[in-house]
């Protein structure tokens, strides 16, 4: 996905010549006898003439020489230009830069946290498992207010950043703020290296197997085509979550999708030329198909993850479930620049296979299942945090009608039921997970429609049939059509 791209010899010779040519102003100030300026450059380069001017004479005359450093201007120059940009569009400090790249191969030096920033807040999207951040209970939706004693305030975020970032060993301080927790959270950690697995999996029950991809790695692909292949014989089943999965790297998605796709297009992507559409197929070779599969999705699966449960959903070989994702249609690639630093930038929009754009709208679910149950949230305080989190509508419902009947979700009665042995079995935290246990019902009562229809003889086992009719419907019933007693 990457692809080094250098285009920046011409610019600097362009700017060369300009600035040789600066002197010309005080020089004709200082000796009438001075050469004519040189000639005027093509006008495509006219604007640059005016930049390298402007540098010029804050460079040489600005009254504090400190605030005009030549490579800070130029570096801050390019960064006036990218913020007029798509938000994904950025300019990478050397650290920064050199940091991207150790994520994409799955290691790097830290305690374990994946954060985002939101209204000038650094939020905790996620504790990466298994690290330093995870086990001391960081938790995703804390905001990072300090780290080693300094308030965000006063630093930028992307210094945060690299501050938590660094040697193996070291200690690590931060302070949280946590919604309903009055106090400030504080936490000790110690950096070691973090080796990101990005794919995790567990055998559910009844040959239903559950694989997470945390972010899509150098080695995604590969991982889950091993852990498939571990089960082959006995996959009956299969959850994939894609939840709170950021992206990464789109040919590691084609590959994931590659599995479960035996023909046809996984991905197209379009650029600048929207003439030229790049599509990448599936091969039918190494495919697992013939068992169902549902793909569990929220507001944090962005990008990568997207193309994968569009192109899922659009073959009609996996059922999307949770809430509707993030909605990020767009492809970057990464170039290193001269002085070390990177350049990130959006070079294409993507489509699933229906040719549908993601962007901005994210994918819709065929199945809404909120991160909580109802019987969850009756029994939880409502908070602002809590309705935002479970997307209630305030708007009149069922629910508000007096003597409305009871309701359960379809994993409330998966706990009253078999299945709840089951569950009880899995490990913390999917044993808690409302999404996941709405997942592997819906697996589990799959095989069971699978064997009833195959059992099937014609019509005669079929289900009484379900008159629908408003009509009749009232003449059984005396109810007018409005569901009032005449």
């Amino acid at each position: 996905m990457f692809k080094p791209i250098f285009r920046v010899s011409s610019l600097t010779l362009v700017v060369n010549i300009l600035l040789s040519s600066m002197i010309t102003p005080r020089a004709k100030a200082a000796n009438p006898e001075a050469p004519n300026p040189p000639p005027k450059l093509d006008n495509r380069y006219q604007p640059l003439e005016t930049l390298a001017r402007g540098m010029f004479y804050l460079e040489t005359m600005y009254v504090d020489e400190d605030k005009v450093k030549l490579n800070e201007m130029a570096s801050n120059a390019l960064r006036g230009i990218i913020e007029k940009l798509d938000p994904h569009t950025v300019l990478l400090p050397k650290k920064a830069f050199e940091q991207l790249t150790s994520d994409t191969q799955g290691k790097f030096g830290g305690v374990g946290i994946i954060v985002s920033q939101e209204n000038s807040k650094l939020i905790v999207v996620s504790p990466i498992e298994d690290t330093p951040a995870f086990t001391a209970g960081v938790k995703s939706g804390d905001e990072i207010i300090a780290v080693d004693g300094k308030e965000l305030k006063k630093i930028k975020n992307t210094d945060a950043v690299d501050f938590m970032r660094g040697e193996p060993g070291s200690i690590l301080r931060l302070t949280v703020h946590r919604e309903g927790v009055p106090e400030p959270i504080k936490f000790e950690l110690t950096r070691e290296i973090i080796k990101v697995k990005s794919v995790r999996g567990e055998s559910l029950a009844n040959g239903i197997q559950y694989a997470h991809i945390s972010s899509f790695q150098e080695n995604t692909g590969e991982e889950l085509a091993k852990f498939l292949n571990s089960h082959k014989g006995s996959l009956k089943g299969m959850v994939l979550d894609l939840r709170d999965n950021p992206g990464g790297l789109l040919d590691q998605a084609v590959r994931v999708c590659d599995l479960f796709i035996d023909s046809g297009v996984i991905v197209s992507t379009v650029g600048r030329d929207r003439s030229r559409v790049e599509r990448e197929f599936a091969s039918k070779r190494g495919a697992f198909v013939g068992f169902p599969l549902v793909v569990l999705v929220n507001g944090g699966s962005a990008s990568a993850s997207e193309i994968v449960a569009g192109a899922l959903q659009d073959h009609e070989r996996a059922v999307i479930m949770g809430t509707t994702t993030f909605g990020k249609g767009s492809v970057q690639t990464l170039v290193s620049l001269p002085d070390g630093s990177g350049l990130k930038f959006t070079v294409a929009r993507y489509y699933t296979p229906r040719d549908r754009s993601i962007q901005a709208k994210g994918i819709t679910p065929d199945i809404l299942v909120t991160a909580r149950s109802r019987r969850e949230r009756a029994q939880t305080p409502q908070t602002a945090g809590n309705r935002r989190r479970d997307n209630e509508e305030e708007t009149r419902k069922e629910s508000d009608l007096e003597g409305h009947i009871t309701s359960n979700d379809l994993s409330d009665l998966a706990k009253e039921s078999e299945i709840a042995a089951i569950v009880k079995k899995w490990p913390e935290p999917l044993r808690t997970d409302n999404q996941l246990v709405t997942a592997f019902t819906y697996l589990k009562s799959w095989s069971r429609f699978e064997q009833q229809r195959s059992n099937m003889n014609s019509d005669e086992k079929l289900p009484p049939k379900v008159i629908l009719d408003s009509n009749e419907t009232n003449s059984r019933t005396g109810s007018s059509p409005d569901g009032k007693d005449d």
